[in-house]
């Protein structure tokens, strides 16, 4: 089965060519622009992409998907992570726990399993303390956790790159975490995150704002949730036959005291759940809600949350042109309703949002105490230490003359064009033909409108 030749370090999706039918809906539904259909193929364009994962989500004949890592590549190590991020926990029903899902990821080759939670909720402490006591950090500061919203900025909008909150993101504290005490161990470690989407994949690979991560690698979600799910029927089925059978024992022996009885029925097939603290940074609105927590006053907290692409777009446009700047914080998702829809997440955001609601209401595990003062979070310890660069792909030429040439030249392209944004071309709309014609990476010819004239005046003279 054979695939393009987009095997980039910085990117995690696929293309798989034998599966590809080029149909254009992957070009026309790309919120940046980032592929183009040539020779009857989907072409991913690097110095666009941003691992948003919309194609994966979109694409009517799976030709897109995301790397991941593989389950044989475990036996490399002796002791074997598992970051699992909050919002994997919505992934399972209600009646499975925080330690069967735990168990079900050991069940696969892990050896220790790792919540990201835990971590993210050291983030929002220490984002609430930079928020209280630095006074000339840029409004908004925007979140760091989505690392498809750092190269989205990296490409369209880099006057915002000052913006970032300069605080590594959960996954790769966890990641750290997990290395230091695994190796105290033993020596042969190796760190996997779970991820819901393929530009934390990415991250895992080549991290943007810091040298080097403590990841090994990534699994896609999707790849891994039947025999997951698996694992956990099966063990919900041994604790139902656990009690079954310690029932009939009990009922077989009447001479037991009610308290004899109760000692002697493990609560095993009792429904429960529990839910980590820092569950709901997993959804929409999770890290600016945690982050108001933490703060002394958070009446005077004023945030904004913008999820989807094409409404994130519309938000770093208003916070360029100065319009958002009484806002402190702006936390926003590349996917609509945050890392529980991510494009290689099973079950439907709908559901797994109820999930996550239900395990948090029905939880005894609270959020830790507002921030004191007198605890100053180590913030160099957890800092980006790699200054974020623009990645400028719509840049036509260095040269400024040069490039206003060919400015000039793609509006009179557009002018010939029939303007219908049809995709037919391959491009995701005229103006994305223009540009790509002037990069002589297509001809005028590509249109189906200009081929129909071509071919009218050809024939008959028209």
């Amino acid at each position: 089965m054979s695939e393009n030749a987009f095997f980039s370090q910085f990117h995690s999706v696929r293309l798989q060519e034998d599966t590809c039918k080029g149909c254009t809906i992957c070009v026309t539904g790309c919120p940046v622009e980032a592929i183009r259909v040539r020779t009857g193929k989907a072409h991913i364009l690097e110095e666009r992409c941003i691992d948003c994962g919309e194609c994966i989500r979109h694409c009517p004949s799976k030709a897109k998907y995301s790397l991941s890592a593989s389950i044989d590549e475990l036996d490399a190590y002796e002791r074997r992570a598992a970051l699992i991020t909050p919002s994997i926990y919505g992934q399972f029903n209600m009646h499975y726990s925080k330690k069967q899902i735990h168990e079900a990821f050991k069940s696969l080759g892990f050896t220790d399993v790792y919540d990201v939670s835990e971590d993210a909720l050291v983030i929002s402490r220490a984002t609430a303390y930079l928020i209280s006591h630095e006074k000339n950090l840029p409004k908004p500061l925007i979140s760091s956790s989505c690392p498809t919203v750092i190269k989205l900025i990296e490409v369209r909008f880099p006057s915002l790159l000052d913006n970032i909150l300069p605080l590594l993101p959960p996954v790769e504290l966890t990641a750290r975490r997990a290395r230091a005490e695994l190796e105290k161990q033993s020596g042969n470690v190796g760190v996997f995150l779970i991820a819901p989407c393929s530009a934390k994949i990415t991250v895992a690979r080549s991290p943007v704002g810091y040298d080097k991560t403590a990841m090994d690698g990534a699994f896609a979600f999707d790849k891994l949730y039947l025999p997951l799910v698996t694992s956990l029927r099966r063990m919900r089925g041994d604790e139902k036959q656990t009690a079954k059978k310690i029932a009939e024992e009990l009922q077989a022996i009447e001479t037991l005291t009610p308290e004899e009885r109760e000692a002697k029925i493990p609560k095993v097939a009792k429904f429960y759940t529990d839910a980590p603290d820092g569950l709901v940074w997993g959804r929409e609105s999770g890290e600016a809600e945690y982050v108001a927590h933490f703060l002394a006053h958070p009446e005077n907290f004023n945030w904004i949350t913008s999820c989807g692409i094409q409404q994130i777009i519309e938000t770093l446009e208003a916070i360029e042109d100065g319009q958002m700047s009484q806002y402190d914080f702006a936390e926003l998702d590349a996917c609509v309703g945050g890392c529980i829809n991510g494009p290689l997440m099973i079950k439907p955001s709908s559901e797994g949002l109820a999930v996550m609601r239900n395990r948090v209401r029905f939880s005894n595990v609270k959020a830790d105490k507002k921030i004191n003062d007198d605890v100053v979070p180590d913030i160099k310890t957890i800092s980006l230490t790699k200054q974020i660069s623009p990645r400028p792909a719509r840049q036509l030429a260095d040269n400024f003359a040069t490039a206003r040439k060919m400015m000039q030249r793609i509006e009179d392209i557009v002018l010939q064009l029939p303007g219908l944004d049809c995709g037919s071309c391959g491009a995701p709309n005229c103006r994305a033909l223009a540009e790509d014609i002037v990069k002589r990476k297509a001809t005028l010819e590509d249109c189906v409108t200009i081929m129909k004239s071509r071919y009218e005046e050809l024939l008959f003279g028209k």
